[in-house]
């Protein structure tokens, strides 16, 4: 679904239009269910988090503004209920922030045509060697790394969600891409580097700094 079509759906919700939201939740929900399981793994608690986040967004999303922030509203909401569910089970300890920007853009998705059959093992192996990886990365900088390889979101929608700037995102995913090459096999970074070689970033602002204009999220 494009983005456009998020927000008009958004738009109509807000105007009472419970269908719109039945078919903006639907659309929202798989990325979300797959954010919340990367952050806390495969848990019980993944249903009542995803659950409790489309909650609070039908309660405050006439809050949202501008309307473009609604998706990092939501993986800000995802995130919040995943550190409070990590904290309940003890496993949620405070890491320390990059401070450093950088102009480097790392991406490890996939490209939008879908591999030959006989490069799927391939594939699939190079994703669960990255995957893992990735796992092993300061939880900042792996969230961070998340967000704009596995999601898309741009550099501005991920100081968004993680409420920092954009200069500190851009220090993560340096910092995350070269721990993740030591991490990673040198075959396999040359696989990537030739895969990837030609995808550039689409940003959605010019601006290097983070304006904080998320709305507050509701309860």
């Amino acid at each position: 679904m494009s983005r456009e079509l998020e927000y008009r759906l958004l738009e109509r919700a807000r105007e009472g239009d419970h269908e719109a939201f039945g078919d903006l939740q639907a659309e929202l929900e798989p990325p979300i269910r797959r954010f919340v399981r990367r952050l806390i793994g495969y848990h019980d608690a993944e249903d009542d988090i995803v659950q409790t986040v489309f909650i609070a967004l039908y309660r405050s999303m006439n809050r949202i503004d501008p309307i473009e922030n609604l998706r990092p509203y939501v993986y800000r909401m995802a995130r919040n209920r995943c550190y409070d569910e990590l904290r309940s089970q003890g496993r949620f300890q405070k890491v320390s922030l990059d401070d450093e920007p950088t102009e480097l853009w790392v991406s490890f998705t996939a490209q939008d045509q879908q591999p030959h059959s006989e490069d799927v093992a391939h594939w699939l192996l190079l994703q669960l060697e990255v995957r893992e990886a990735m796992d092993r990365l300061p939880e900042l900088q792996r969230q961070t790394l998340i967000l704009y390889s596995e999601e898309e979101m741009s550099y501005v929608e991920i100081a968004e969600a993680m409420n920092t700037s954009i200069g500190t995102v851009k220090s993560r995913l340096f910092y995350a891409k070269k721990t993740l090459r030591q991490l990673l096999r040198p075959e396999t970074v040359s696989a990537l580097d030739m895969e990837f070689e030609t995808k550039q970033p689409a940003e959605s602002t010019a601006n290097g700094n983070h304006g904080g204009t998320t709305a507050a999220e509701g309860d």
